[in-house]
């Protein structure tokens, strides 16, 4: 969040520069997403602007420049088109209601603390995600860039040759082929911009353009809500604010990395939701944090809050005073940007050493971005990460289970010599359950077995002395085997109980199902009460 502190001598001269580099390679992304959103340019153009503002001012990433971006682009592209269909009266102002119902959601992600569980989401994931919104924004463009949806699309000659199409395939191919070292200078997206702009300008060819921007502030929209649309709002919301929230926090994540800095994940949160509930309210674009603009930012000097404050009056600014000039910028060349952007967030890196990873986690990456292209992303996201957690739940299990482990005198080698001469004196009328390290929901069932298939007829220790964490599905099997022996009129015993997992135990009454005698500080003292107690 910006304070007094942020603003000194030092740091100012950086962070203009840094907002003047970011604002140059903004303009172009914000004026392709906002034409393709079918919300027009101004909403793009003014995502930019007030969550650039509002995530600098509240946010917890010095660097942050956000705005809009691919994968909120293709939601709300669903979203728009979704809601006008279902009701044609209310839909547009239902849809805006959602991006400030999202920024809602986001404030409420950060004041409960959550940021940090939006980084655990599987790689295999995120890059299959990534990846299906890469070739959804690059078949969003194809109707742009051809002139015909991709089912009516025949790639004859007079559509590849086509005025709108040559311009906008010439502007594709100098993006991939610009230097990356001028890129540094002069981003490939302003070149192509200007290049495709003065074509227009001067060879009067008939091919569609953007359209002039309104110097004047956009108007306030009274948010409604619509009874009809309701369950949609509120599921489209949450997802507007789960990708905003992945993207932003991605984003600190790489700032982190590049600046030795740490960010406050929950601050961004509030941040960015404050940004997406004035952005919905004005009829703009939902934002999040933008990786590419913020590298850019960094890179060129900005250190501070103060630049991305300064990235969002710039582009005000010129939109006041050059919004005009947008009436001149062909559609062509905003969609080879976007496609170039697609193909670019592709997992090519992944995709390459297919060969070298595990098949499950390849089968998730494609099963993936499969359901994102062709069921949406909620549902891609949701079973994405409900089957990676299942699986890693399932691994850890078997690590923890390793965890467990029942002794007889002959096989305890983890107890002391004197722990062994106690145990080996009792003649085998005493199991040993050593537990350790933390234990977690998966274990139960095998805790059980392993119990269970044992002989019965001796005395159990159950022994705690380096467990640290039992979930309460392990507590509750713990007790059942407490009930079982205890039903058989088998002694149970517990030993070396600490106080965290002591304080588990107490929220289920487990304890109060054992006596207090057999209840012990120490896994030495069990044994010595169980050897007093079985010696004739």
């Amino acid at each position: 969040m910006l304070s007094l502190s942020h603003f000194n001598r030092q740091t100012i001269k950086g962070d203009i520069f840094g907002a003047l580099t970011s604002t140059v390679v903004a303009l172009p992304f914000a004026l392709a997403f906002g034409v393709t959103s079918g919300a027009g340019a101004s909403a793009g153009i003014y995502c930019a602007i007030i969550t650039g503002l509002f995530a600098s001012l509240f946010g917890g990433t010095n660097q942050q420049i956000s705005g809009p971006n691919t994968g909120l682009t293709v939601a709300m592209v669903a979203i728009l088109t979704s809601f006008v269909a279902k009701s044609p009266e209310h839909g547009i102002a239902a849809a805006f209601t959602v991006v400030s119902l999202a920024g809602l959601f986001q404030m409420l992600f950060g004041f409960f603390k959550l940021g940090k569980y939006f980084t655990l989401v599987s790689y295999p994931v995120i890059s299959g995600f990534t990846s299906g919104i890469g070739i959804l924004i690059i078949i969003s463009q194809i109707e742009p860039l051809f002139g015909h949806s991709l089912a009516e699309l025949e790639m004859s000659l007079p559509t590849l040759t086509s005025t709108n199409t040559l311009v906008g395939l010439a502007c594709l191919l100098a993006l991939f082929v610009w230097p990356q070292k001028f890129s540094r200078i002069v981003p490939a997206s302003i070149i192509v911009v200007i290049g495709a702009t003065i074509f227009y300008v001067f060879s009067a060819a008939q091919i569609p353009v953007v359209g002039a921007i309104s110097s004047e502030l956009p108007s306030f929209n009274f948010p409604i809500w619509h009874s009809e649309l309701a369950g949609e709002m509120i599921k489209s919301a949450i997802l507007i604010a789960t990708l905003s929230t992945l993207d932003s926090l991605m984003t600190s994540l790489t700032v982190d990395s590049i600046s030795n800095d740490l960010h406050d994940s929950d601050q961004e949160l509030v941040g960015q939701g404050i940004g997406n509930i004035v952005a919905g309210l004005f009829g703009a674009l939902p934002g999040g944090g933008a990786t590419m603009r913020t590298v850019t930012n960094l890179r060129a000097g900005g250190t501070t809050p103060l630049s991305g404050i300064l990235h969002a009056l710039f582009i005000l600014a010129i939109v006041l005073w050059a919004g005009e000039y947008t009436n001149y910028i062909p559609v062509a060349v905003l969609a080879a940007i976007l496609i170039h952007v697609g193909i670019s967030i592709i997992d090519w890196n992944f995709l390459k050493r297919i060969h070298q990873i595990s098949l499950f986690s390849v089968a998730l990456m494609i099963s993936t971005m499969i359901m994102s292209v062709s069921l949406g992303l909620v549902t891609a996201v949701l079973v994405g990460v409900f089957v990676a957690n299942l699986v890693t739940i399932r691994r850890l299990s078997e690590i923890q289970l390793d965890n467990i482990q029942l002794h007889t005198s002959e096989d305890a080698k983890h107890l002391s010599v004197s722990e062994k001469q106690l145990l080996a004196s009792m003649d085998d009328n005493v199991l040993l359950l050593n537990i350790s390290g933390p234990i977690g929901f998966g274990v139960a069932r095998g805790l059980k077995q392993s119990v269970s298939k044992a002989d019965q007829n001796k005395a159990l220790l159950i022994d705690l002395t380096d467990a640290r964490f039992v979930g309460i599905t392990s507590t509750i099997a713990i007790e059942e085997i407490i009930v079982s022996y205890q039903n058989q009129g088998r002694d149970i015993l517990l030993s070396s109980v600490c106080q965290r997992v002591r304080d588990d135990f107490k929220k289920v009454n487990l304890l109060d199902k054992i006596p207090a005698e057999h209840i012990f500080d120490t896994r030495i003292a069990a044994l010595h009460y169980l050897k007093a107690k079985l010696s004739p």
